[in-house]
């Protein structure tokens, strides 16, 4: 549990050379002395120490401890012969304290561990003070109140590995000097412009304006910041057209412009074609005029002689084939200098990390939504109706800024209650109405720009992936993808990878992908228009849908439910597509898998639809109906239409008799007994020709699910005992088939008996 608690860090400076000026026994005296100084002090003012090298880190109660502490130190230490000078920073936070073992004390522990933010706060506040000076965070100040030492601003500073500026104070003796410390490499002065902090001295770059408000991507910006502080040399923010990829680095140069002394250069890639066409944008953005020197070695050196900078390549995925001619090159030359590119691939640079963008979260895109439409109508004034509606519509727009943007700029003509309702024309809705003429014009050139830079083979893997429901694995999409007309027909897998590296395709877990629903329906238009790609158009799409549907009709029931359902979309899509083109057995047996998902996440009712769709699909045989039929009583009898549901059971029994399925048979006769409509001899007779015929068969979940059934009806008629015996033996067959569901609901009911 935290606690908050005054840190105060200090730092005797110039140590390395007092250890060079003077001997070893000397500067042991020296330390000697300091140390009995430093530790004298806390008692007066309820110190402890935690920590001890070239300084101290002192734990207090309260502030005001902690900064008569750092006053009576530095006093003491000008007394030193010869004296002493340190940097002092005190933060009051939260912190976690936990006491080490006496045993481990005894091996050389220290006796009380401080861990937590306020630490690494208090350490970045300590190193940007001078020598005698003693600093304090603004948390620290307000702590402090009232107090007759002087305590003076000196602004606001950007530090290493903290997010956020912080205000920084001095406190002293009223005759103090009270000089602002200079920039450091762990921390320099900014101030506030807008809503962006930019660093007090001039720093060169080439980054371009900002023309409207940045909204959220705090956590990203920071990421990118920790990345680049820990050593990436290079970092690719990826991502689908329209996520903000520029301007998110763009909101990154201006906010840690002062981290790179050697500059921030923005490098607009969006023209380039050719290797040419990137050393002209590059040393048009570096102000490098280019000579008779070949351009990328000439390039590479300016970049180097800026010391530490920061190189932004803007959209590369078009020359990406020249990453290692041009960025590759850059990267060994020089070595101080950082880069961030955006592309929408992975450009398999070595050291490269990637940094996916996502679309805003949802509260961030409905503050987007709201501030761009003020932006395009003054006057926008939402009703409550209007403000309803906007969640729905960021959520339907995907959280894609791109997509909220042209989405708001509609508002001119539309309220966002209407927009929403026709969300089903989303290109058309989703284009500018403005004198904006760029890619991004509208949200299809976006998505066309990236089509444009697929193989062929990606484009029709691309186009035929849309007809997934709720994502797909790789093994499914083995089974769909048809991309034997290319030559040496491509690998699914490596295929598969390659939309995701290129952003199209995104990894929804582990061993499962999907795809932005705009992304689908661009896809999908793709693959049903003639001329997209060689082959595409209506039997394309015909030609996918089948083996989509042929795939999951084939998947049985207990894959159905792995996974939480998660392929429910899936088998829903697969069983009215197969009975759509008449493919009745296959339609039947998607039915099937559906049934299994809907009856453990429902809706219900779409299960009643299924069976009437593929009841009435032409050419079905007897065991395919008994199967819809049974499904139908099944899925009648979950929505409480028990009368209806034994009309279509009984149905089902004859007909898995005529057909001679004693599986389906077994089936029915369970789902009748299941029935709670007063008949519990009858539904007794039912369970006992069901458990029959499922041990015939060996079907062991069945069984189970049978004992079941029988242990409820007898537990019903009172006959505890009789139905404990059902309970044992359904448990003991639900723990050797390993179904960890069926065990608990065994476990749980049986004790319920006991």
């Amino acid at each position: 549990m935290s606690e908050v608690r005054a840190l105060l860090l200090t730092d005797v400076v110039d140590s390395t050379q007092l250890s060079e000026r003077l001997g070893e026994a000397e500067l042991a005296a020296l330390w000697a002395a300091h140390d009995r100084l430093a530790r004298d002090l806390l008692p007066v003012r309820r110190g402890r120490e935690i920590d001890k090298t070239d300084g101290m880190l002192l734990l207090f109660e309260a502030a005001a401890d902690a900064v008569a502490y750092a006053m009576a130190y530095q006093r003491a230490l000008a007394k030193l012969n010869p004296p002493l000078k340190a940097r002092a920073g005190v933060h009051v936070g939260p912190v976690i304290l936990r006491e080490n073992s006496q045993s481990d004390v005894a091996r050389g522990a220290k006796p009380l561990e401080v861990e937590g933010m306020a630490k690494a706060v208090a350490a970045r506040v300590m190193s940007i003070a001078n020598g005698g000076q003693t600093l304090l965070s603004a948390d620290a100040r307000n702590a402090l109140g009232e107090i007759t030492l002087r305590v003076e601003s000196h602004g606001h500073w950007r530090m290493k590995g903290i997010a956020e500026p912080i205000e920084l104070f001095e406190v002293g003796e009223a005759d103090a000097l009270f000089v602002p410390p200079p920039d450091a490499a762990k921390g320099y002065r900014v101030v506030r412009e807008g809503d962006v902090w930019l660093p007090a001295r001039n720093i060169k770059h080439s980054l371009p304006a900002e023309l409207d408000s940045f909204v959220g991507r705090r956590e990203t910006l920071a990421e990118l910041a920790r990345r680049l502080d820990a050593g990436a040399r290079l970092v690719s923010v990826l991502g689908i057209g329209g996520t903000g990829k520029t301007r998110l680095i763009t909101r990154f140069g201006w906010s840690w412009l002062g981290d790179f002394p050697g500059g921030v250069w923005f490098c607009d890639l969006s023209q380039a074609r050719s290797l040419d066409g990137i050393a002209y944008a590059v040393a048009e953005a570096l102000a490098v005029p280019l000579g008779k020197e070949e351009p990328v070695t000439q390039l590479g050196n300016a970049i180097a002689a800026r010391g530490r900078c920061l190189v932004i390549l803007d959209n590369f995925e078009q020359v990406s084939r020249y990453a290692e001619e041009t960025l590759g090159r850059w990267l060994k030359r020089a070595t101080q200098a950082r880069f961030v590119v955006t592309t929408r691939e992975v450009l398999g640079l070595v050291g490269e990390e990637t940094l996916a963008l996502a679309p805003l979260p949802a509260p961030d895109a409905a503050v987007l939504f709201v501030q761009r439409a003020e932006s395009a109508k003054r006057d926008f004034q939402p009703t409550e109706e209007d403000r309803a509606a906007v969640d729905p519509l960021v959520k339907l727009l995907e959280c894609l800024p791109l997509a909220i943007e042209l989405a708001a700029a509609r508002v001119r003509v539309m309220p966002p209650r209407t927009l929403l309702s026709r969300m089903s024309e989303r290109f058309k809705l989703l284009s500018s109405t403005g004198g904006r003429r760029d890619r991004q014009a509208t949200l299809r050139s976006t998505f066309d720009w990236s089509w444009d830079l697929l193989s062929l083979p990606d484009k029709a893997a691309l186009a035929q992936l849309s007809v997934f429901e709720g994502g797909f694995t790789m093994e499914s999409a083995e089974a769909v993808l048809d991309l034997s007309a290319y030559e040496n027909e491509p690998w699914t897998i490596g295929t598969v990878q390659s939309l995701l590296d290129k952003s199209f395709v995104r990894r929804a877990s582990d061993g499962r992908f999907d795809m932005l629903v705009s992304v689908k329906e661009y896809a999908s238009e793709h693959l049903r228009t003639e001329g997209r790609f060689p082959g595409s158009g209506p039997a394309a799409l015909a030609a996918a849908e089948a083996r989509h549907s042929g795939y999951f009709a084939g998947l049985g029931e207990k894959r159905a439910v792995a996974g939480a359902c998660v392929e429910i979309d899936n088998l829903v899509a697969a069983c009215r597509r197969a009975a759509a083109r008449g493919a009745a057995e296959e339609s039947a047996g998607a039915l099937e898998g559906a049934w299994a998902a809907l009856n453990l996440r429902g809706p219900f009712s779409v299960g009643v639809e299924l069976a009437s769709i593929v009841s009435g699909t032409p050419g079905l045989g007897k065991a395919a109906r008994a199967i819809a039929e049974r499904i139908a009583g099944s899925a009648l009898d979950a929505s409480g239409r028990t009368a209806e549901a034994r009309t279509h059971l009984e149905a089902a029994l004859a007909l898995a008799r005529e057909a001679q399925d004693p599986w389906c048979e077994a089936r029915a006769l369970a789902n009748l007994a299941d029935l709670r409509d007063g008949r519990r001899e009858e539904a007794r007779a039912s369970y006992a020709r069901a458990l029959a015929l499922a041990r015939e068969l060996g079907d062991w979940d069945l069984e189970c699910k049978v004992l079941s059934g029988l242990g409820a009806l007898e537990t019903q008629l009172g006959r505890i005992e009789e139905a404990r015996a059902h309970w044992e033996a359904a448990l003991a067959l639900a723990r050797k088939t390993g179904t960890g569901a069926g065990r608990a609901a065994c476990s749980a009911i049986w004790a319920a008996c006991t």
